[in-house]
């Protein structure tokens, strides 16, 4: 996403950098406890705009997933987002608005001295039951999808409904969440305690950067200088599985990708995603897809 200017009075001062926040391990702490709790994606949104800083994919609600996986769904969620932020941002007050999904989004803009830090994001919920009219208007905006019948009413069936005191109850948590990030974030003593990167976080950007190649659980325990038994039972406290599922789970993000915007052939695109068993890669994707990589490929394809 193409980065916005900004004014010299929303930059941050010097020796400091909001994007740090995102990779400060009580960020993932509160995420873990608002997912485990609420069933709710938290993330946080640095001042580029990008997403996901600690919040993986695996918990976003499955039709968020889908919309995404397409460039059209994207593009109305990357425009969505600059716009819920633009306002949060320029008011300086919470933000929830709903998505052409249907799902509701609370968008809290955190600021110290003027400066604006980012936002908190809390959101793929909705405020009540769609009516029968409200899904028929949300088929239509989403007809790029060609979602299946009843695909949309099981999506909605699954999706967390918040109450009026609830969502307020949430936002004022999220207010007071923010408020200990401009405290803490005052003291340069607290900042230096985490100029080392947690060692998941390092974990999990290893496997992103290295993804097409060899990675062992015993090479990455390694890496980041834990035992293999501490590293396993870490990284599956606080990313929500283990170490093996996430790097299968990237590498099957990986090879969607390819698949749709790639001519490569199947057992080219698996062995580029780290993957050298075919066999093994058909059933992965099958599994974490619903679908193999060739009924995947066809349906993106017939579907621009």
């Amino acid at each position: 996403m193409k980065r916005e200017k900004e004014t010299s009075s929303q930059r941050q001062p010097s020796g400091h950098k909001p994007e740090e926040l995102s990779e400060k391990a009580f960020l993932f702490d509160y995420h873990d406890a608002f997912y485990k709790i609420f069933h709710l994606p938290l993330d946080w949104i640095p001042t580029d705009n990008s997403t996901f800083t600690i919040c993986g994919k695996s918990h976003c609600n499955v039709l968020c997933n889908c919309i995404m996986e397409s460039e059209e769904g994207m593009r109305l969620c990357s425009e969505l987002l600059e716009k819920r932020v633009e306002t949060a941002r320029r008011t300086g007050k919470p933000v929830v608005t709903s998505c052409h999904a249907g799902f509701y989004d609370a968008v809290i803009p955190i600021t110290i001295n003027n400066v604006y830090l980012g936002s908190l994001c809390l959101g793929q919920f909705l405020k009540s039951k769609p009516t029968a009219r409200q899904i028929q208007q949300v088929k239509k905006r989403l007809d790029f999808l060609k979602l299946r019948p009843g695909a949309l009413e099981r999506f909605y069936k699954e999706t967390r409904i918040l109450g009026k005191s609830e969502l307020e109850g949430l936002i004022e948590l999220l207010q007071m969440l923010g408020s200990y990030i401009c405290e803490t974030y005052n003291h340069r003593q607290f900042l230096a305690s985490f100029q080392q990167s947690d060692p998941i976080t390092e974990a999990t950007k290893y496997i992103q950067n290295h993804y097409a190649q060899s990675i062992t659980i015993d090479g990455l325990a390694h890496v980041v200088c834990m035992s293999k038994s501490n590293f396993i039972h870490r990284f599956s406290e606080q990313v929500g599985y283990s170490p093996l599922v996430y790097l299968n789970r990237y590498r099957i993000s990986q090879a969607c990708e390819m698949l749709q915007k790639s001519k490569m052939t199947i057992a080219l695109v698996a062995e580029a995603c780290g993957f050298s068993n075919i066999t093994h890669f058909n059933r992965l994707f099958k599994r974490y897809m619903g679908e193999t990589p060739m009924e995947y490929r066809n349906r993106s394809t017939s579907n621009p």
